[in-house]
């Protein structure tokens, strides 16, 4: 029977680790080594295959997009009728001009698909935000836009049914006191 020492083991295992570290892949020929041909044989790698990250999906929240035929929005304020009706509330800060337009409710919120706010400043500079909506807007929701010192334009469009209505057109004149 042959009796091998643990010294003989641990000696091999650490020639064994030593000679792997010495043995590596041959590199494909830098730019700068011009005129440089040889066989390169193709080594395999022992090493595991990589795995693919996980792809994260979910459910999408669907959007409701505003499409107008030449960005034709209604010019007049239409009084939506008493079981479509909703109540819209537009203020502005005396201090910073910011103006915050917010969707109180009403017996018509079931039916709001989409809410654009549109303010002019009296600089002339148009800006517009879209309400978010998951399932429907909720009451208390609010969107901020910045205003100026001046008198800014407020245009709220509602979209209802598939109809876009102007419910708001108000000027804001509260700059400073």
């Amino acid at each position: 029977m042959i009796h091998i020492s643990s010294n003989v083991i641990i000696a091999a295992l650490i020639i064994l680790i030593f000679c792997s570290g010495c043995i590596s892949q041959p590199s494909a020929p830098s730019p700068g080594d011009k005129g440089v041909t040889g066989l390169v044989t193709p080594v395999e790698s022992a090493t595991a295959p990589q795995a693919t990250p996980p792809v994260l999906t979910g459910t999408p929240i669907p959007t409701t997009v505003i499409q107008m035929v030449n960005d034709q929005f209604p010019q007049d304020v239409t009084n939506l009728p008493a079981p479509n009706a909703i109540d819209i509330g537009i203020d502005k800060d005396r201090v910073y001009n910011t103006i915050t337009v917010t969707f109180i409710g009403g017996p018509g919120q079931i039916l709001v698909k989409n809410i654009l706010v549109r303010v002019t400043t009296s600089d002339g500079n148009v800006q517009e935000k879209i309400f978010p909506i998951i399932n429907q807007v909720a009451t208390g929701a609010s969107v901020d836009m910045k205003g100026t010192q001046g008198s800014d334009r407020v245009e709220v469009f509602v979209t209802l049914n598939g109809v876009i209505y102007k419910v708001k057109d108000q000027n804001m004149v509260y700059g400073y006191y």
